[in-house]
């Protein structure tokens, strides 16, 4: 494998013969540099990503790894499609360090010759879109992808990666993706004064290599490939059972009354009008999203040739489960139309939509409760009274979207401008905001007798550390191991006892952190997994793909110890979260435990236990 050591400060790169996994290579210089001895916008965070290297449908992700201004450990973040253009370079991993001294492009091409250069950006460019169009318009003749920040990394921990596929000169519709959890935009571009990055080049995929994976898949499974592949993948493209397809399709009949509304407040929300909410979602959002996208076969894949086709997208949008519901149910919009207006902002800022969302939410209820104030933000209090959803006619609901949409839009646009002192403690996440906001107003606190991390979701990491769990509501996503935000933990709807749950997030760890590594796209990890070990060990020589995961994860535990340990659960939405979990799912015992709040702290300590036995580390609270 080839791999590039790019200094930004003196444009200058060292090729370095090495095989090596995207997110071993981030790791490898993460320790080489002792990152953890630096603040997250240090020129020595070094930026890494690396392409997938397994030669099989969904297996040209892009995967960058950086240390995180959310998360404040070690983070990766991977997107579809992007290198299946970035293989076309010869290079397989790239490292940044070093800074540029003026907001640049970082262009990697390879035409028979690699060359590595810099181009300053002299023009005012804000959305992720101008950046990606300004790209297009200097390389147009190239068969190209570009990776770009927008506004959010520029003043916030949010910034995400944007990429949109590029054919004949133009911008595919519905064919872009993100790497957005962590804040890795934010470092690209506050650390390195890096604003995108794009790669083509002429280098040609190993025909050979793709035959003998195709042969060994298709030998395990008695049937041609691209059979495989669809059977394993019906959710994403298409259900038959549901009539539906893709996450936004399918997760809100999987999920039903459990999905997240109004900043996570289900606990208080009793199961029957949970049940008609939904029935709103069901009309106002899988109805319209079922005839203008489902039925007109308006579906797209990532950028690389997959028969998937998971993008599923309507008037210019991607629609996807995770930003709606961070984007709309979250924050009382209940119009699809009006959920569009917040996604694009959000997007078009460059901000990670699941961040941002959860964020917005907490804002909103602040607002609602009284421990801030709309003078002090500039937008109006949101309609937050969920009996208006169950009640209300239809257009009496439209309303209230719209109301809290457009509070939704400038808080987005003041959020991203840091258009006040106010603003600028936002824009370091949850966490930290609230802990400077407790001192600042700390009269509120006391007159309403809860803390501002008390409204707050997220999982805790060390003295600072933060990352907006994923829109599901089930104990794993807030459980504070040593890497939240990603898919390395199980999400299914149930409540298990402590040390099951442990277990069950050892075993998705072993699945999840591979195809991670290996650049591979989720959506086909069913198909994947009985052949994952025979096609790591003849493509590229690895023994166990499994054990070498999981070594992996010790490693990453150890570079996050040198920052922080995990935090005990400290918002008492979270809390309530779990507590009304155990209820929810029906299991007695802990429900009765749970009457003393303080139990919380007990099951997750013992989830805690058996995790860190189960995979040899110490991440225990004590």
């Amino acid at each position: 494998m080839k791999n590039a050591l790019i200094n930004a400060t003196t444009k200058k790169f060292e090729i370095i013969e090495k095989t090596v996994l995207p997110i071993t290579w981030g790791l490898y210089w993460h320790n080489k540099f002792e990152t953890w001895k630096y603040d997250a916008y240090d020129e020595k965070n070094v930026f890494c990503f690396g392409s997938g290297v397994l030669p099989v449908i969904g297996g040209h992700r892009l995967i960058f790894s950086f240390r995180s201004p959310l998360w404040d450990g070690f983070y990766f973040s991977s997107m579809g499609g992007a290198g299946y253009q970035f293989k076309s370079t010869g290079l397989n991993n790239v490292a940044i360090i070093g800074r540029c001294e003026n907001p640049s492009i970082l262009v990697i091409e390879n035409d028979g010759q690699l060359r590595i250069d810099f181009i300053e950006v002299k023009e005012e460019l804000k959305t992720v879109y101008e950046v990606s169009k300004y790209i297009l318009e200097l390389y147009k003749d190239k068969n190209l992808r570009s990776v770009v920040v927008g506004e959010a990394a520029k003043r916030t921990n949010m910034g995400g990666l944007f990429s949109q596929t590029v054919r004949n000169g133009k911008f595919v519709e519905g064919s872009e993706d993100w790497a957005a959890r962590g804040g890795g935009g934010s470092v690209l571009y506050r650390a390195h004064n890096i604003m995108g990055i794009v790669f083509f080049g002429d280098e040609k995929e190993d025909k050979e290599e793709k035959e003998k994976a195709k042969k060994i898949i298709e030998s395990y499974y008695k049937k041609p490939m691209s059979k495989v592949v669809l059977e394993h993948t019906k959710k994403y493209r298409y259900d038959e059972e549901t009539k539906t397809g893709g996450t936004f399709g399918n997760n809100w009949l999987l999920y039903k009354e459990k999905v997240p509304i109004f900043n996570w407040r289900m606990p208080y929300i009793d199961k029957e009008d949970r049940k008609k909410i939904l029935e709103k979602i069901l009309k106002f959002y899988l109805e319209i999203f079922n005839k203008e996208t489902i039925e007109p076969k308006r579906w797209a894949n990532c950028g690389e040739p997959c028969p998937v086709l998971c993008k599923k997208y309507r008037n210019k949008n991607k629609v996807d489960y995770e930003p709606y519901a961070s984007n709309g149910t979250l924050l009382g919009i209940f119009d699809l139309y009006e959920a569009d207006r917040v996604v694009k902002t959000a997007d078009a800022l460059g901000f990670d939509a699941i961040e941002i969302g959860n964020l917005t939410a907490w804002v909103f209820e602040l607002l609602d409760v009284g421990l801030l104030k709309e003078e002090e933000l500039n937008i109006k209090k949101p309609i937050f009274d969920y009996k208006k959803i169950t009640n209300d006619d239809d257009e009496e609901i439209r309303e209230i979207s719209k109301h809290n949409a457009e509070q939704a839009i400038k808080f987005m646009h003041n959020l991203a401008e840091n258009s006040n002192d106010l603003y600028k403690i936002l824009s370091l996440g949850k966490r930290k905001a609230a802990k400077i906001l407790n001192e600042r107003f700390k009269s509120r606190v006391n007159k309403i007798g809860k803390k501002f991390n008390d409204f707050a979701v997220y999982v805790p990491f060390g003295d600072w550390g933060e990352i907006a769990p994923n829109l599901y509501w089930t104990p794993g996503f807030f459980m504070p191991f040593v890497i939240q935000g990603r898919y390395l933990t199980y999400y299914k709807p149930e409540f298990n006892e402590p040390e099951k749950l442990a277990e069950l997030v050892v075993e998705s760890i072993k699945l999840e952190l591979p195809i991670e590594n290996l650049g591979i796209c989720r959506f086909h990890r069913k198909w994947l997994k009985p052949v994952l070990k025979e096609l790591v060990k003849e493509l590229l020589g690895i023994e166990d793909i499994v054990e070498d995961s999981i070594n992996l994860y010790r490693e990453i535990c150890e570079y996050n110890k040198k920052i922080g340990y995990p935090a005990k659960i400290e918002s008492e939405r979270v809390k309530d979260l779990i507590i009304a979990m155990a209820k929810e799912f029906g299991n007695e015992e802990w429900t009765k435990k749970f009457e003393n709040k303080e139990n919380v702290d007990e099951y997750v300590k013992r989830v805690l236990n058996k995790y860190s036995e189960l995979l040899g580390i110490d991440w225990r609270i004590s």
